[in-house]
């Protein structure tokens, strides 16, 4: 299970939202994603902010590999290589 962390949205260059489900649609039914709750274990964390602050807050939530900070579209790539290779590690 991967959790997705949004920021406020005070300033955002891009859809956040439309991002993170292209995102989610690239790997249906190989992953699964979910709103970021506290007390629950991770395989991985994108924190989506709307801008190059990338402010959300998200050392309150556990993930197992390091959180990815994503402020743009141009991330697309890397969050496929990161999820990927996590699902590859967990087979």
């Amino acid at each position: 299970m991967f959790a997705i962390r949004y920021c406020g949205g005070c300033n955002p260059h891009y859809d956040r939202v439309a991002f993170a489900n292209r995102v989610k649609e690239h790997f249906d039914g190989r992953a699964e994603f979910e709103l970021a709750q506290e007390g629950k274990e991770y395989e991985g964390l994108l924190v989506i902010g709307g801008c190059s602050n990338c402010c959300a807050s998200h050392k309150q939530f556990t993930s197992l590999n390091p959180p990815k900070l994503i402020w743009g579209e141009e991330f697309f790539d890397d969050i496929v290589k990161m999820v990927e290779g996590i699902i590859d590690e967990s087979l």
